[in-house]
């Protein structure tokens, strides 16, 4: 049976600020690298705002 082990990355900063992402593209090719399969992205606002704030990346890889 496969194992997995999971790793869950919450942004700092919000994504759609007009920030240089270069910094996150680079987080994920990292990660990529490290056999890490990213499997899901969920945006995340301050109570009540609705204004996306910052991103949690949700990452799976086999256990060695």
């Amino acid at each position: 049976m496969t194992s997995w082990e999971y790793k869950i990355i919450t942004t700092e900063k919000s994504f759609w600020s007009g920030e240089d992402k270069s910094d996150i593209e680079q987080l994920l090719a990292d990660l990529g690298r490290d056999d890490w399969e990213l499997v899901s992205v969920v945006p995340l606002s301050q109570m009540g705002g609705g204004t996306t704030t910052s991103l949690q990346f949700f990452f799976k890889r086999k256990r060695f």
